[in-house]
This record gives C-alpha cells, structure tokens and sequence, in this order.
C-alpha cells in the first residue's frame, strides 16, 4: 500500500506543489503518479507532474507526458512554452517555433518565447528572421544579456559588421565583468574601424583581474634538461586553414625530435588523427581553468605554447596562473596577453614568421579578367567591401572572384556590394577557381587569412596588401618580408586601392619565381621547427 493512498486528492494535489515549489522533483512525480492512478484525467496533476520531469531535466519522460498535460490543460501557457523547449532540447527547431508561434498568437508577445522562437528561426538557419525576434526579445527585457548575445552573433555570421559591433557593445554593458564579452566587441570593432585605446585598455584591465593567482602558491622548476623538453601546445577554435596549414605540421614535426609534446585540445570538434602517434592528445573541453592547470602541472610540462589566444577555447585565466616556467603565445589572435607571463613567439622569430604547407589541391587558375579577393570565408568588413568596390568601379570589362562558400556569407556579401553599386553578374563564387600566375590578388586587409595569402604567392599571383595597425592585419605583411616582397606593401588604403587598379590597368609586377618561394623558407619545415624550438627553449 503506497504511503499516499489514505490522503485526499486535494490534500496530494497541494502537497505536490509544495514539492515542486521547493524543487523536489522526485517527490513531486511519485505524489503525481498516485493521483494519476486514482483519477486518470486530473488536469492538475498532468502539469505538476510535467513541469517536475522538466526541471528535473528527464526530457525523455517529460515528452512523453507533455502531450497529457497539453490536451488536459489546454489554456495553460506555461506547459506550451515547456514543450517547445523539449523540442528545441530535441533539435526539432520547426514543431517548437510553430508551437511558440500558437502561443504568441493567443496570449500576446512575452520575452521568453520571443527568445525561443529566435533560438527556433536560428537554428533552421533563418538568421534575417532569428535578428528580428531577438530585437523583439530586447525590446520586452532590455536586460536579457542571452538574447543581446545571440543577436550579436547572428548579425556577426549574416555579415552585418557595423550592426554587430553595435550590439556587442550593447553586450559588454550587460555583462560589464565578464572578460570574453569585451574581447567580442574589441575583435569586431578592430575589423570595422571602430577600434579606440581605451576599448583595449578596458579590456586587459578585466583580463588582468582574471589572470593574476589570489596567492603565489604555484612554485614553477627551470627544465631539467634544455635538450629534451616537456612541450605543452593549448588549442581551441583555430582558423581550420591555419589549422592543417601551420599548427599540425609544425607540433608534428617538433616530436619527430627528442622532445616530448603533449596537445590540450579545447575545440568542441573531435581531435582525433591529427597528430601522430608520440603525440599526447588530451581533451580538455570541460576542464575547468584549476583542472586544467592541475593536469599541465601533473604532466611536468616545461614549456606551454597557447595556439590563437583569445579566441574560443582560449585559456587565458590558466596562463595567469603560470603553468610553467616558460609561456608562449604563437599565431595569437589579439597580439596581446594580460599577463606579463606570456610571450608572443611571432614577435621573436624575426623574418622566418611562418610555415606553411604546401597546396595539395591547387585550384584551377582563374582568368586574367578576374581579380581574386581572398580572406572573404567568414565575410568582409565594410572597409574593406567599400575599397574592393571602388576597385571593380575602375575596372570595367573586370570581375570578382571572393572564395567564400558560405551560402549565408555569399547573400550577405551579394547584397553589400550591390549597395555600393557592384552588381551580382561581376561577383564570381567558385571554390574550384583560384589565382594563377599573374593573377591580382585583393588580401583582406583587416583580418588577414596567412594559408590563403601563401597559397596566392605560391601560385604566381600578384598580391595587394596593407599592413594594418592591428595584429590579425599584420600577418601579410609579415609574410611578404619573408618573401623578400616588402615592396610590395602598401602604405594606405588610397596606395592599396590605386596599385590594383595600376596592375590592372598593365603595370609591372613580377610574380614570385617557384625558387624564390622555396628560398624564402616558407616551404621549409625543418628550418623552421629548428627556429622555432630554439626560440621557447632560449
């Protein structure tokens, strides 16, 4: 006999609420369950018992009694809202957005399902209609820092640029205290002009309360022996080109040597059969900082290189807490640590900055009427968009090949460009095409892609480029002294803007020979690994 079973309905009715009400789920199912057993249609019970499985996060159970509860409780908006996040929970984007859609119908706009039903549009990939919901979302709760995040970062993937640094601003007075959310808004504002001194310092002033140990309780050994070092290399989301380009190639061939290396990998997407076998691969996705600095110690690493710091994956708080005795930041997205305890290799390795792999599959070159915009995969900034713009403008009879592939990142570049008066029939998108032998080559001039502008010098391209201010603008131009090319930099975007269109228009420029390339050492992992050990040991 259940201990439930001499109490009324009613009395059990309010006691599962109390139950629910003090999270006591369990207790709140099991008081349910009885009622549902005397009386199969109490309405009441279906939603106590629904709304229990839910918050207990038993989506499985909670599915299943959400259909119950729904016919039972027809008017009841909070089991409606409820099953729209199962199926959101359940990647079944299209049934929640119509069922959030119903509610808002019947019962009016509320901030909550107006989050939803952005979360719903965004995840069907209906990003124009996800922005105008999470807007909605803002104008209910201004506060809501999630939607003003997600709004944000969609207006960053559709290509709205200037839109986007708007609302990471926004962002950054909601969550005044949190480091990443200024780092957000200093990259996008970096990449549209929009950058100030004080921006920068705000942001390295939060960095820095993260980075420093409340006590020096960490005691870090010189390396035992110089010769054969512990080499620690923290991952996160690396640009993929640079990816399989630069970094795999370099760690795998530095423990080809006497050496030991060990990789932290903290990118959501699977590590496996990228390093070779001595590699020791460890997925430290959910560590958090003090595990992570716990295991890097266990592991007796010497010396901890930081891969594209500061972006997603970065472990910027761990580094503050001085890992071990020697810290490096390499191909490091902001070009600057918080802390005095990293060092970035870029600014240490002199002219030989960079190896990268060769084009295993070349595309086909295209033809000489065609000026090649590279660095377009995630979008362009406006800067940038306005100076190619103004280029095709000059270059009648011309067309544009962009290598984005995208097909979000193609309308939005189509539309922008159209805006400044070049139509969609002088935009080429073809992944298979690329720069040929004397091929002008646009460079991203705001945030450089170093594979893509390799690649372009590789294939006898004439490249255009600008060193900017800003470290991500300044990897082309690091790759050009490499070269022996420095001459070819430009000074200002007016300089950038009148070369393309003078070697369009039949000035000279010698493209760079096959041996030259090869002189320059850029094909020369071996040197380069030696270069670059020799640096983090010295």
């Amino acid at each position: 006999m259940s201990e439930y079973s001499g109490i009324s309905i009613k009395d059990l009715t309010s006691k599962a609420i109390r139950a629910l009400r003090s999270s006591q789920y369990d207790e709140a199912v099991e008081i349910t369950t009885e009622i549902i057993e005397r009386d199969d249609t109490h309405a009441s019970a279906h939603a106590i018992q629904f709304s229990s499985l839910f918050k207990s996060k038993k989506f499985e159970q909670a599915r299943r009694m959400g259909g119950l509860a729904a016919q039972l409780n027809p008017k009841s908006v909070f089991i409606l809202n409820n099953q729209a996040c199962l199926q959101l929970e359940a990647k079944q984007p299209a049934a929640a957005a119509g069922l959030l859609k119903s509610l808002i119908d019947q019962f009016g706009e509320r901030g909550q399902w107006l989050y939803n039903l952005a979360l719903a549009q965004r995840m069907v990939g209906n990003f124009e209609y996800a922005i105008k919901m999470f807007r909605r979302t803002l104008d209910h709760q201004p506060e809501h820092d999630r939607a003003a995040f997600q709004l944000a970062d969609c207006l960053k993937v559709v290509g709205h640029h200037e839109q986007a640094v708007s609302a990471f601003d926004y962002v950054r007075l909601l969550r005044s205290k949190h480091a990443p959310t200024h780092s957000n808004f200093i990259h996008h504002s970096a990449n549209n002009n929009n950058f100030t001194q004080s921006d920068l310092d705000q942001e390295l002033a939060l960095w820095l309360e993260r980075f420093i140990p409340k006590d020096r309780r960490y005691n870090v050994d010189q390396p035992s022996d110089a010769l054969k070092l512990k080499i620690g290399f923290t991952i996160g989301a690396v640009p993929g080109d640079w990816l399989q380009s630069i970094v795999i190639p370099v760690i795998n061939q530095l423990s080809r040597g006497e050496d030991s290396v060990s990789v932290y990998w903290h990118n959501e997407n699977a590590a496996s059969g990228l390093f070779e076998e001595p590699i020791d691969v460890t997925v430290a996705t959910a560590m958090s900082d003090a595990d992570f600095a716990r295991k890097v110690r266990a592991g007796g690493i010497d010396v901890m290189v930081d891969v594209c710091g500061m972006r997603i994956g970065a472990r910027q708080r761990s580094l503050g807490l001085h890992l071990c005795g020697r810290q490096f930041g390499w191909l490091a997205h902001e070009g600057a640590y918080a802390t005095p305890l990293v060092s970035i290799i870029d600014d240490m390795l002199g002219t030989q900055r960079f190896y990268v792999a060769p084009n295993e599959s070349p595309p086909t070159p295209a033809p000489k009427n065609i000026v090649v915009g590279i660095g377009s995969k995630s979008g362009l900034p406006y800067e940038v968009i306005k100076s190619w713009a103004y280029i095709m403008h000059q270059l009648e009879g011309h067309s544009l090949l962009l290598d984005a592939g995208d097909q979000h990142v193609i309308k939005v570049l189509k539309e922008r460009f159209k805006a400044l008066g070049v139509t969609n029939d002088r935009l080429v998108f073809d992944t298979s095409k690329g720069p040929g032998e004397g091929s002008i080559v646009l460079d991203n001039f705001v945030s450089n892609e170093i594979v893509s502008a390799s690649h372009a010098l590789e294939a006898g391209g004439i490249l255009v480029a600008l060193k900017g201010p800003l470290f991500p603008a300044q990897q082309t131009a690091a790759l050009l002294e490499q070269v022996e090319r420095g001459d070819w930099l430009c000074s200002s975007t007016a300089e950038y803007v009148q070369r393309a269109i003078s070697l369009a228009d039949g000035a000279l420029a010698e493209p760079l020979s096959a041996e030259d390339f090869e002189m320059s050492r850029v094909r020369n992992i071996q040197t380069f690994v030696t270069l670059f050990r020799n640096t983090i040991s010295s």
